[in-house]
């Protein structure tokens, strides 16, 4: 990949300010937000007390604020989500008129925010910009679909297309960037400790190497409908697969022709 930009429109940014917002957020989020020292940031899911998605967050922290990226789609809800908890917490939440862009192949334009992006399978960031036509003359810009593209091929999920709020984080496979297994308590800790300590995920988001799949395809495994496409490019897909089907090599059918599952290509760099 030559080095690249794209603008997210789809994507907005909650600033979270006041005293308390840290100790806050740590609380309700599945990642350590109290470490977090100004200049850095983490990925993190907001959860309800059955474990199941309410937000998917890019998460960094400013000197005076912490700046949440969210799907634009699920901005309000969040903000709505979050602030139903908020009783005598010195916490203010408001839409930011910040722009999300993203940054892959070249090191991050000095004196922007800027957090770490997996989501394609080369060195990449997501900055945030005063405004949507902020100018990065040195880059190619990237499509939304050829950005798609390559986040389909890297395995990584999108709100509202491959996780939402039927899902646990880690089905998404989001666990290695998103979930701290040892930051004590928040909403839903519970639901996703026992399922660590004691289980596995009933379903898990993978990759199919197959052509011309669907989203809304079922995923078979002889007459049993084991899961279904959320996203696909011409030549691979993601789904979920029922767990006993998640292992990489295994056949299954998509839309009754062949297919193999693979691992979350991106995983492969935490490794």
């Amino acid at each position: 990949m030559s080095p690249s930009f794209i603008r997210f429109p789809w994507r907005a940014v909650i600033r979270m300010s006041g005293r308390d917002r840290a100790r806050f957020l740590h609380g309700m989020c599945t990642n350590d937000i109290k470490q977090l020292q100004p200049g850095q940031g983490c990925r993190a899911a907001v959860v309800n007390r059955q474990g199941k998605m309410v937000a998917d967050l890019a998460v960094l922290a400013a000197t005076d604020a912490l700046l949440l990226v969210v799907e634009r789609s699920n901005l309000r809800p969040t903000i709505d989500a979050l602030s139903r908890f908020l009783v005598a917490d010195d916490v203010n939440m408001e839409a930011s008129d910040l722009a999300v862009v993203g940054v892959y192949a070249t090191p991050p334009p000095p004196g922007l925010p800027t957090l770490a992006d997996p989501s394609l399978h080369v060195e990449g960031h997501l900055i945030l910009v005063p405004d949507s036509g902020y100018a990065f003359p040195d880059l190619q810009e990237m499509t939304e679909g050829e950005y798609e593209n390559f986040r389909i091929e890297n395995g990584f999920p999108r709100w509202g297309v491959d996780m939402g709020p039927d899902v646990l984080p880690m089905e998404a496979g989001l666990d290695p960037i998103a979930i701290s297994y040892t930051k004590g308590c928040y909403i839903g800790q519970e639901v996703i400790q026992r399922v660590k300590t004691y289980s596995e995920p009933p379903r898990m988001l993978v990759q199919f190497q197959i052509e011309g799949a669907r989203p809304q395809e079922k995923v078979t495994a002889g007459a049993d409908e084991i899961g279904h496409v959320t996203s696909a490019t011409t030549k691979v897909a993601l789904g979920y697969v029922r767990k006993e089907f998640k292992a990489p090599g295994t056949k299954v059918a998509v839309g009754g022709r062949e297919a193999i599952v693979r691992a979350l290509p991106w995983h492969a760099r935490l490794t």
